[in-house]
């Protein structure tokens, strides 16, 4: 039917829909759109009815039921999707839609559903299982870092670390994190780290970006590195909403470069902050001891009061004798006292002896906290016997000279009891006293011993007995990089018994 047919007569409707429809279907079939799902509403029927819009127009399509069996999802609004089907026109009402034959993710959302079924796979394989993952160890000697090496997550890593943990030796393995060779370079640098075996711990990450920028942690190349390394790895990529699958497979997640920084240097930040009150709960303790130790010397004090009341009344023929059983009696306790004294003396040099040379080593770390406990300690036993002999003697000499005449025989039994059964007292308590500090003495021992244990990580002469060494400049700064130094220039070489000078030859190559 030609355009003059067509003006020759009037036309009903159903026949300018019908020629429509005709027309549309011939010249729009199999399109490919992508839109956003809108008014998505399905139907008793099992069809699927719902709106494509863009930011200008929206078109209605509908999904038949033979259709969207076999579609991957079911839609949902302000999803967007690519559509592929056909426009037809519905002749009853005169309206147009797409007759959609598949649908599918677009954009962002066909790339979160890619990287879902990617985590769903390493899941079934048990990659995200804590029995696969090596642990985290408590003071680690060497931190790897594989990051960019410009950028405020190396930065971010170095200031907590220092801060934290200055004695631990940073290891950085350069990267790039983003970018079409960023998942290579970083799986490289993985590998590179677990065949050097120089890092006791690894932080992979970045800091933050999109759902683009986080791709190449979620990169299977990645994802296998990390897998498949020796050393643990906290991944630190530094986006707190968007989980990577590296995040999933690490032994350990930080939210951010910094936080990666703080676990791996939990351990040391712990022991650094429990020194102080376990330093301070020992002297308190210590302290007590003394005090009740040294509390029998009152008793000497009554002792001598009774004295100064027998003796008054003594005759001065008896002196001699008197003289005699005090002198015996005062000699005998002051040899015990001196015993006990040089007994608990040698039994705190033999609990404390043994931590001298370990002590001066981590000086730097704890401070002189256990040394400035022993002779805390030392002072306060010398003090204590000091006093405890001076007021013996005291009260002996005043008991001496104020002898009255009185009966020597009854004197003998009284003095020499009463000295005796005070020599006995002050014995037991000084025993007791000796006793429990040799106990304080022993867990002060076992916690200083575990101390040290822990804080052995802190000491640089480990990282240089095995193998390493540190090389200074003539200026004294420890040289980094071979861009530091020059043909020509003298350098100082630090082993572990010793430094050796030495003369660049070719500097600056890598």
């Amino acid at each position: 039917m030609d355009e003059r047919t067509l003006l020759d007569r009037p036309l009903a409707v159903s026949q300018i829909n019908a020629m429509l429809r005709s027309l549309v279907k011939e010249s729009f079939y199999n399109l490919c759109i992508e839109g956003e799902v809108s008014t998505f509403r399905p139907s008793a029927n099992g069809h699927w009815y719902f709106r494509l819009k863009d930011e200008r127009s929206q078109i209605d399509a509908v999904m038949f039921r033979s259709a969207n069996a076999i579609a991957s999802f079911i839609p949902r609004d302000g999803d967007l999707v690519l559509v592929k089907g056909s426009i037809d026109v519905y002749e009853a009402r005169g309206t147009y839609q797409v007759i959609v034959q598949s649908i599918e993710h677009a954009g962002l959302g066909a790339l979160l559903v890619q990287l879902e079924k990617r985590r769903q796979y390493y899941q079934s394989l048990g990659w995200f299982d804590d029995a696969s993952k090596p642990p985290l160890p408590r003071f680690p000697r060497n931190i790897g870092v594989v990051t960019a090496t410009t950028g405020a997550a190396i930065r971010d890593i170095l200031d907590t670390t220092g801060r934290r943990a200055p004695s631990v030796d940073i290891t950085i393995y350069p990267a790039l994190v983003q970018g079409d060779q960023a998942a290579h370079s970083i799986a490289s640098a993985i590998r590179q780290a677990d065949e050097l075996g120089l890092s006791d711990v690894l932080i992979v990450g970045r800091g933050g970006g999109s759902v683009e920028d986080l791709l190449p942690f979620s990169d299977d190349e990645v994802v296998k590195a990390i897998h498949e390394c020796s050393i643990p790895v906290i991944s630190a990529v530094g986006h707190e909403i968007d989980t990577s699958i590296a995040d999933l497979v690490a032994t350990r997640r930080a939210i951010t470069p910094t936080d990666g920084a703080a676990i791996a240097t939990e351990g040391y930040y712990e022991l650094r902050t429990s020194l102080g009150p376990i330093m301070r709960q020992l002297t308190q303790l210590m302290s007590h001891k003394l005090v009740l130790a040294s509390s029998s010397v009152p008793s000497m004090e009554y002792l001598g009061s009774i004295m100064e009341r027998k003796v008054g009344s003594m005759e001065p023929e008896s002196l001699e004798g008197i003289r005699t059983i005090v002198s015996q009696k005062t000699d005998a306790l002051t040899l015990r006292l001196s015993y006990a004294f040089d007994a608990a003396v040698l039994a705190i040099h033999s609990r404390t002896s043994g931590y001298g040379d370990r002590l001066s080593r981590l000086a730097d770390e704890c401070g002189t906290c256990a040394a400035l406990l022993t002779s805390r300690v030392s002072q306060r036993m010398a003090g204590c016997m000091l006093e405890a002999s001076s007021a013996l003697e005291r009260r002996m000499m005043d008991a001496q000279r104020s002898l009255d005449p009185l009966s020597a025989s009854s004197l003998e039994t009284v003095i020499g009891r009463r000295v005796q059964d005070a020599a006995m007292e002050l014995e037991r308590e000084w025993e007791r006293a000796t006793m429990a500090m040799a106990r304080r003495f022993e867990a002060a021992s076992s916690d200083l011993s575990r101390i040290w244990s822990a804080c052995e990580a802190l000491d640089p002469a480990g990282v240089l007995a095995r193998g390493y060494a540190i090389v200074r400049d003539a200026d004294g700064r420890i040289v980094h990089e071979t861009g530091q130094v020059h043909p020509g220039q003298t350098i100082e070489i630090r082993l572990t018994d010793g430094s050796i000078a030495a003369r660049v030859e070719d500097g600056g190559v890598g």
